[in-house]
């Protein structure tokens, strides 16, 4: 899953430099002038890593800047919620776990035959996961598990999505085309580009 999300987003990237790269207006210095580097796209794509919104807030962009807050609050939300619950769940593991230790080795002092039995470690797990609520602990556990992996995933990938988005939001803000989605009736979306033609200040 994160290996697919990984590759989506680079594709992203690339199609974005792409893009940004096509709409950037050419620079229109003298030959011998060295251009200054524009650090506006840098810089957004820096801060949104570090603080959720801050990169599209810093560029203006309050609207996406609202939804990658609320996006990213959510996700960290249920990452930190998952670690707690993780958290509960091993401890309750762990007591399971001294307790059956402790029972099968009070079996294993009063039994010579059963301790031989169980000094094979495979036999003594065997043998732990019997005990009433220890399997069911474990299995609580992994699940824990499977969910912080997904949501760490979910997190990062967030994360780069949204320095990506303020990246090429910081270079197309100045562009003065515009692209608005419309919706349609079948359920799709029609994306349409308008771009103001003749000089500035003079209706076509």
């Amino acid at each position: 899953m994160l290996r697919s999300l990984l590759l989506s987003l680079l594709l992203i990237v690339a199609g974005s430099a792409a893009l940004a790269a096509q709409v950037t207006p050419p620079d229109t210095l003298p030959p011998d002038t060295v251009p200054r580097e524009n650090r506006a796209p840098r810089n957004a794509f820096i801060k949104a890593l570090l603080v959720p919104g801050w990169g599209h807030y810093s560029i203006g962009a309050e609207k996406r800047g609202i939804f990658f807050t609320v996006t990213q609050g959510a996700s960290w939300f249920m990452l930190v919620k998952t670690l707690r619950k993780l958290g509960d769940a091993q401890d309750r593991d762990d007591e399971l776990t001294g307790v059956a230790t402790d029972s099968l080795e009070a079996v294993m002092a009063a039994d010579t035959v059963r301790a031989r039995e169980l000094a094979d470690p495979l036999l003594f797990e065997e043998a732990l996961l019997t005990y009433p609520g220890l399997s069911d602990a474990r299995g609580l556990v992994g699940a824990r598990e499977q969910q912080r992996q997904d949501w760490i995933a979910y997190t990062v990938a967030l994360t780069l999505a949204a320095g990506i988005d303020a990246y090429v939001a910081a270079h197309l803000r100045d562009f003065p085309g515009e692209i608005t989605a419309v919706p349609e009736r079948d359920g799709g979306v029609t994306l349409r580009y308008s771009l103001p033609i003749g000089p500035p200040g003079r209706t076509p």
